[in-house]
């Protein structure tokens, strides 16, 4: 590889680092510890370095939302990918996302999705903008109030898992692989619903 491309490479390598090492202080010490010294601090760069990737603390705040509903679009992608079952594929891969990455060390970004979403009013927009995007998006196979209930069991879940409770990661995994399966439609909850599609 040449010196040119790895010159040319190193500036997203950066923005990269820069943003997780924002989510790292969000998810450790709180949105309020976010300032452009201490992210520009943790990933090893000057304070200059940071500006000329963010232009100030909001726009960073802006990017690291982004960058984490796009690593939650890929999840849920993947997981809609491996899929063949039409109705409640995107609470099915929605509430599976969720359920993979509370064991892995994606963790970290959703805790940090979830603090901001809550904290931050652009994070806040932005939440409700994809939200509302998925909803129109997979009307057709996830617009049964069962479903919308399913997902806001399993943002419970993810609440709860944000707010360090005592509950244990195995009894929220069993709780999230219930509520996957009741997301199919054989499930006995779904009967009905899966009628009123029918006959659409």
């Amino acid at each position: 590889m040449s010196n040119a491309h790895k010159r040319e490479k190193r500036p997203k390598e950066v923005y990269n680092k820069l943003i997780e090492c924002a989510i790292s202080i969000i998810s450790e010490q709180g949105p309020s510890a976010v300032t452009v010294q201490a992210v520009a601090n943790a990933a090893g760069v000057t304070k200059g370095g940071l500006l000329h990737h963010f232009s100030d603390k909001n726009k960073l705040n802006k990017e690291v939302s982004k960058y984490l509903l796009d690593k939650l679009d890929m999840e849920i992608n993947k997981e809609m990918a491996l899929d063949s079952v039409p109705y409640g594929k995107f609470t099915r891969s929605y509430i599976k996302a969720i359920s993979l990455d509370l064991k892995s060390s994606l963790n970290q970004h959703w805790r940090a999705l979830a603090i901001y979403s809550i904290t931050n009013p652009e994070s806040k927009l932005l939440w409700k903008e994809w939200i509302n995007e998925k909803q129109i998006q997979h009307k057709d196979t996830d617009s049964s109030q069962l479903l919308q209930i399913l997902r806001y069991a399993a943002d419970g879940i993810w609440f709860e898992v944000v707010m360090g409770t005592d509950c244990s990661k195995s009894t929220h995994n069993s709780l999230l692989s219930s509520l996957i399966n009741m997301t199919y439609p054989d499930s006995n909850l779904q009967l009905n619903d899966l009628k009123k599609i029918k006959k659409k």
